[in-house]
């Protein structure tokens, strides 16, 4: 059974901002639905946002992966310059806003203020995984990283899981190798 447009929000915004429908209706209005293939590139305009409704995608400098986000998280666009680009890795469903149209509904409601800074917090966290990734005994971020993302594996290629890890290939091959023999 397919959800509304407000109760996926709901699933996004209910943490954040339990009144969030009562006290800021007008964001239902400014979220547009949009299906991405697999290697579709998403809009890479400085300040949108993206919520994850289905699917995976990635983040990336170059080749270089820097972030996954799933179901359940939302995808930012950095308002700054940057060389990231962004790629659905699945097939995958979003709900997608620009920083301008909070900034419109801001304009009349400042509690989206407030909204839009603990999402702000909340893509920090997301961020500081990585970091925490890269902090652990080589050994440890594997079953790290597939606490979180159990279904990545089988939708990237090792080269491109090890450099998310910060490993080498090789090592990466033999941890796996490890894990399926237990």
């Amino acid at each position: 059974m397919r959800r509304s447009k407000t109760e996926i929000l709901d699933l996004f915004f209910k943490d954040i901002h339990a009144s969030w429908q009562k006290d800021i209706p007008e964001l239902v209005t400014i979220f547009d639905e949009e299906r991405f293939e697999q290697g579709e590139q998403l809009i890479n305009d400085r300040g949108e946002l993206y919520l994850i409704v289905n699917g995976i995608f990635g983040k990336y400098e170059k080749t270089c992966p820097v972030r996954y986000a799933i179901a359940g998280e939302p995808l930012m666009i950095p308002i700054q310059k940057h060389s990231y680009h962004f790629v659905a890795i699945t097939q995958g469903n979003t709900l997608r806003t620009s920083l301008s149209q909070f900034m419109e509904i801001n304009d009349h409601n400042p509690r989206v203020f407030f909204l839009y800074a603990k999402m702000m917090a909340r893509q920090q966290q997301y961020l500081d995984y990585r970091h925490k990734l890269l902090s652990l005994h080589n050994q440890d971020k594997y079953d790290f990283l597939l606490d979180k993302y159990p279904d990545l594996r089988q939708h990237i290629l090792h080269k491109e899981l090890a450099q998310f890890m910060g490993i080498s290939e090789e090592l990466l091959r033999r941890i796996i190798r490890e894990r399926e023999s237990l």
